[in-house]
C-alpha cells in the first residue's frame, strides 16, 4: 500500500471520485452523518471540496486502486478535525489505521488537539479512534459522539496505540491519552481537549469516520 499527500489537481480529483464510487450508500451516509440515502455520484458532486480539503489530505492506494482518504483540516493553529473514508472493499484491513499512523509519524502535529465525530453506535469508527489514543469528550449534537486527541511525539504515540490495542476499554484508553498528553512538555494537561465552539462545517459535513480500519 502507498500513501501520498493530495495536491488538488485533476488526477487527485479523479482518484477521490473513484474512491467515493467504491463506497456503498450506507458507508457514505455514515461518513457524512446523513439522514437519508447517499448516492455516491451525488455525494461527490455535493461534497467535492470537502473531500479534497486538508493540510494534509492523504490518499491510500492499494494495487493501483484508491482505497482510503484522510482529511486533516485545521481551522486555527494547533487545532484540527480529522475524517477518514475507506472504500467498502478495503474496510477492516488496516487502511484507516495506516493513514492516521502516517499523520502522527510525520511529526508535524505534535501538541495539536485533534477532534473527530462519529455517529453514535458506529462501533468500527469508535474502535479506530480509541485504538489511536482518542478519548470521548462532551458532544454538541444528539446521535453523534465526539472524540479528541492531544498528539504526543511519535515514540509516545506508539506506546499509546499499543496500550489501546491491548486493552480497548474506553476508560483505560482515556488514561493512556492523559499520560501521553502529560508527557508532552509543550502541554500542561489535556483538560481543554475537545472543548470549544460547535463545528462550523457545512450541514451534514461533520468530520466522521467510516466503519472499518
Amino acid at each position: 500500500m502507498k500513501i501520498r499527500e493530495l495536491g488538488g489537481g485533476p488526477a487527485d480529483r479523479e482518484c477521490v471520485a473513484a474512491l467515493v464510487a467504491a463506497c456503498s450508500p450506507e458507508s457514505l451516509r455514515l461518513r457524512f452523518l446523513m439522514g437519508g440515502p447517499a448516492e455516491p455520484g451525488e455525494v461527490f458532486r455535493r461534497y467535492e471540496r470537502f473531500l479534497l480539503a486538508g493540510t494534509p489530505a492523504l490518499l491510500a492506494v492499494r494495487g493501483g486502486v484508491p482505497a482510503g482518504l484522510l482529511n486533516f483540516v485545521a481551522e486555527t493553529p494547533g487545532e484540527a478535525e480529522i475524517a477518514v473514508l475507506v472504500a467498502d472493499p478495503w474496510q477492516r484491513q488496516g487502511i484507516g489505521s495506516a493513514l492516521t499512523r502516517w499523520l502522527w509519524a510525520s511529526g508535524r502535529f505534535r501538541g495539536w488537539t485533534v477532534r473527530a465525530t462519529v455517529r453514535a453506535g458506529n462501533a468500527g469508527a469508535e474502535a479506530l479512534l480509541l485504538g489511536q489514543g482518542f478519548r470521548p469528550v462532551p458532544g454538541y449534537e444528539r446521535g453523534e459522539r465526539d472524540f479528541a486527541l492531544v498528539v504526543p511525539d511519535w515514540a509516545i504515540m506508539t506506546d499509546v496505540m499499543k496500550e489501546a490495542a491491548d486493552d480497548p476499554d474506553p476508560a483505560r484508553a482515556d488514561g493512556a491519552q492523559r499520560r501521553a498528553a502529560g508527557a508532552d512538555p509543550r502541554r500542561g494537561s489535556d483538560r481543554d481537549a475537545g472543548r470549544g465552539g460547535a463545528r462550523r462545517g457545512a450541514p451534514g459535513v461533520a468530520p466522521a469516520l467510516l466503519p472499518g480500519r
